[in-house]
């Protein structure tokens, strides 16, 4: 069961489902369907082509409790409404909890303003009931925290009891493994944020995804304390570099010949980073990325 029900309209204005506008039936994310293509021949049944998930339709249906309102109050309550359910201000961000209070959202589209009938029946003197129509053209639900994997980690060197000798102590290094895990615990295959962070020179750095064989490198000389973000995020693909606090769009620098925008598969997937020249001990690289499910 979904709980803690909140929705954002695109300019950041809000409503939230409480003991005064309670939610009817709750709100149903399942049976999301697909769009299976298949082709014919002369053989019995079909072959298998493709699957494309289809967008999400959902309805929202609330009461408002009128508190022994008047109707110029209830009249204020209503503009109210309208003010954050406007379909000129979508998309939408919905975030719920669920019963096991993990935070999740989605984005959707109203297809209408709130439905909100006069009559007695849907508008008595305790009640007003109201419904919001919606369609997700990204129909996926995102964990509302990311997660971040440093690929090039920093071990701590602290054990306690804590005893330091005359010559001081290490307290962390520099893992020496170029190797790291990240596992995607949703059920999509999810684009991500890689970050390079580079110490000294670093003359083309890369990534490279040890399952697949896939690489994404940049033809690009870094300097040290040069920041460089990668969007990997089908639809919001981007390079840019942060160098003296000065942000620039570096996208043509993608080795276009060789690199392809890697994805996070769902389970595990092991990458590995690199570069032509430079100590790869001073280039720290990390992933963030959002786990996607099709329900929760």
């Amino acid at each position: 069961m979904l709980k803690n029900i909140k929705i954002t309209n695109s300019r950041g204005d809000q409503f939230e489902f409480n003991s005064s506008n309670r939610l009817t039936n709750g709100i149903d994310l399942s049976g999301l369907q697909a769009a299976v293509n298949r082709s014919q021949s002369n053989l019995p049944g079909s072959r298998y082509q493709s699957t494309r998930v289809e967008e999400r339709e959902f309805d929202i249906e609330f009461q408002i409790r009128r508190h022994n309102y008047s109707e110029a109050m209830m009249d204020d309550k209503r503009g109210q409404m309208y003010k954050v359910f406007n379909p000129n201000f979508n998309p939408m961000r919905i975030d719920f909890m669920t019963s096991n209070d993990q935070p999740y959202y989605l984005m959707a589209e109203l297809i209408s303003a709130p439905i909100m009938p006069p009559d007695k029946s849907n508008n008595n003197a305790v009640w007003q009931k109201a419904l919001l129509q919606f369609i997700a053209t990204d129909p996926f639900i995102y964990e509302a925290v990311s997660h971040k994997v440093e690929i090039a980690e920093w071990v701590g060197n602290l054990e306690f009891p804590l005893e330091i000798p005359v010559g001081g102590i290490e307290i962390g290094y520099r893992s020496q493994s170029l190797f790291r895990n990240v596992y995607n615990g949703g059920s999509e295959t999810s684009g991500m944020l890689i970050r390079f962070f580079a110490k000294s020179e670093i003359v083309n750095p890369k990534l490279i995804n040890v399952n697949t064989y896939e690489e994404l490198k940049l033809n690009f000389t870094m300097l040290p304390g040069d920041v460089v973000n990668v969007s990997t995020y089908r639809g919001k693909r981007s390079i840019t570099l942060m160098r003296n606090n000065v942000q620039s769009n570096i996208f043509n620098t993608l080795a276009f010949e060789t690199s392809t925008f890697l994805q996070l598969y769902p389970g595990d997937n092991i990458f590995r980073y690199d570069a032509d020249s430079g100590a790869l001990d001073f280039l720290d690289v990390s992933i963030e990325f959002t786990p996607t499910r099709i329900g929760v």
